[in-house]
């Protein structure tokens, strides 16, 4: 009793050491990014500038939109991400809004690290969790979303979640858990539509044991369904006001054309997926994509997926993992045959894999002094602190050998060195004409100015460039600029033009729209390089 009783303290202790370190690694590879001296400030065009905008709009009048000149639009993407943002857009001084995105993700990383730790804790598995928030905290995909402005950390948090209560629920015969993962999977989908193809996790209802109340077994699998549907609602809702239907979404607002000429799931994508795929295992160069700009460009390495293929051996097989299965299996299939290759759609996957590749590591662990198990548990525990290392794994440069630590790559990022120069560029401006507001010309993106600029500003285009192929839903051109340049002067509204640099008012500044009697003349007090046009009577 007493060896049982020590040898449980000694799992405890060894597994609050592991969480301890994967929180310190957690720290300095994710929390200690000072955004503010990078150039990750500058969101663009990307999906970071929508979500951004997406929650100042929701603080600011209660309803997500984007803004592109005076006219409010929907976003291409749900408002799930940028809901979530919310907290910290209160807590941060307006001049720092722009790190909520950051923060945000930064702050579901670490208390999904805590959630991990915690359901192996409520497990009486300390040892296991310890090793799972390790290797959770240094898989690559994890801790370069983690420090992103982007949303596929926060999909894949509530889906494990809802993968976690599925799993308590079915073992612990206990239906308010499955009513839980439900409802988590629901939320998921109101930030990534994707999520849909996990449906099958709700067919842990059906799987709970009958035990000879069949009626209220059927009422309980048909009530499942419906608490799936409340915690869509907002994202149906949100449809049905935006798009005149739930099932209608910024995908077929902005993309249906492209939509209409080519199917959204087929067997003809899954070669370039499989490829996709496979170069990652292989260490070949991928394509550049968010992976490359917030890390290595490596979203998993090859020791991780062996040791996650080693754990298959050791699921034991019940309902619970028929279920989980199926669900994995589904969206696996469904990503696969998508059209877009990006490693993020299967951030999900990766992270639930952790739970499977901790298996044969425990298992090491407890057969390490067997003679016979010896040679076995050494190997898999090399597997383990090759795929904690993140060794071998390439480098953004392509022309290194793919021999790198992914562990001290993320412990030593350092991303581009100059700072955010479209960031620096509206505070300037802000600085230097104050708050009394005007519109607001500039080839820096709208939805990203209109977002940061205090009430009172309006950010439109120089001309509809960026925006033709969105033609049929941005109706934006260089007579449309004209009109709001001369609408603006006729209501006394100063009008301004705003250029990052010099070099980019040489290259752009005969895009500005003119008008009859007014000339563009040098305003305020430009500091650096960020340059400010007024536009100015001649009389």
């Amino acid at each position: 009793m007493r060896n049982n009783r020590n040898f449980a303290t000694t799992q405890t202790l060894v597994g609050a050491l592991l969480f301890i370190c994967a929180l310190v690694f957690y720290y300095f590879s994710v929390l200690t990014i000072d955004y503010r001296d990078t150039s990750l400030l500058d969101l663009g065009q990307s999906d970071a500038t929508h979500y951004f905008a997406q929650a100042k709009a929701l603080l600011r009048y209660g309803f997500p939109s984007v803004q592109i000149g005076y006219d409010k639009m929907p976003s291409l993407w749900p408002a799930g991400y940028p809901a979530l943002m919310l907290p910290w857009l209160k807590i941060l001084p307006q001049t720092d809004s722009i790190l909520a995105p950051f923060r945000t993700n930064q702050t579901i990383g670490l208390l999904l690290l805590f959630g991990v730790f915690g359901f192996y804790l409520y497990l009486a598995m300390p040892l296991t969790g310890g090793f799972a928030a390790l290797l959770l905290a240094t898989l690559p995909g994890f801790f370069i979303f983690g420090r992103s402005p982007l949303s596929d950390l926060s999909t894949s948090a509530f889906v494990a979640l809802a993968f976690m209560f599925a799993y308590l629920g079915l073992k612990e015969e206990r239906r308010w858990k499955i009513y839980l993962s439900a409802a988590f999977l629901g939320l998921s989908l109101n930030i990534r539509l994707q999520s849909i193809f996990f449906a099958p996790l709700l067919l842990a209802m059906a799987l709970f044991p009958v035990k000879g109340e069949r009626v209220r077994w059927f009422l309980h699998c048909l009530a499942l369904p419906i608490v799936f549907a409340l915690a869509v609602s907002p994202l149906l809702v949100l449809n049905t006001i935006q798009f005149h239907s739930p099932l209608k979404t910024g995908y077929d607002y902005y993309l249906g054309p492209v939509l209409a000429k080519a199917a959204r799931f087929s067997w003809r994508y899954i070669p370039d997926n499989t490829a996709l795929l496979w170069r990652e295992l292989a260490l070949r160069p991928q394509k550049y994509t968010a992976m490359n700009q917030f890390g290595t460009g490596t979203c998993f390495v090859a020791a991780f997926i062996v040791l996650a293929c080693l754990g298959v051996f050791f699921i034991r097989l019940n309902r619970s993992v028929i279920c989980l299965f199926l669900a994995g299996l589904s969206f696996l299939v469904a990503t696969i045959s998508f059209p877009v290759n990006y490693l993020g759609y299967y951030l999900p996957l990766l992270m639930l894999l952790v739970a499977v590749a901790v298996l044969p590591v425990t298992w090491a662990v407890e057969n390490l002094v067997l003679p016979k198990r010896t040679i076995p548990s050494l190997a898999i525990l090399v597997l383990f602190a090759a795929a904690a290392l993140g060794y071998p794994s390439r480098s953004v440069d392509p022309r290194l050998k793919a021999d790198r630590f992914q562990s001290w790559e993320a412990l030593h990022f350092s991303p581009r060195p100059r700072q955010s120069a479209e960031f620096i560029a509206q505070r300037r401006f802000i600085d230097s004409v104050g708050q009394a507001g005007g519109l607001v010309f500039s080839d820096i993106s709208p939805v990203y100015l209109n977002a940061l600029f205090p009430p009172g500003f309006v950010a439109a285009p120089l001309d509809g460039k960026r925006y033709i192929q969105w033609r049929h839903v941005v109706h934006y051109d260089d007579a449309q600029a004209v009109a709001l340049a001369e609408l603006s002067l006729h209501q006394s509204i100063p009008v301004y033009a705003l250029f990052v640099s010099a070099k980019e008012l040489d290259e752009k500044g005969s895009r500005l729209p003119n008008a009859p009697g007014y000339q563009w003349m040098p305003a305020g007090d430009t500091k650096g390089d960020a340059v400010i046009l007024r536009l100015t009577s001649t009389q």
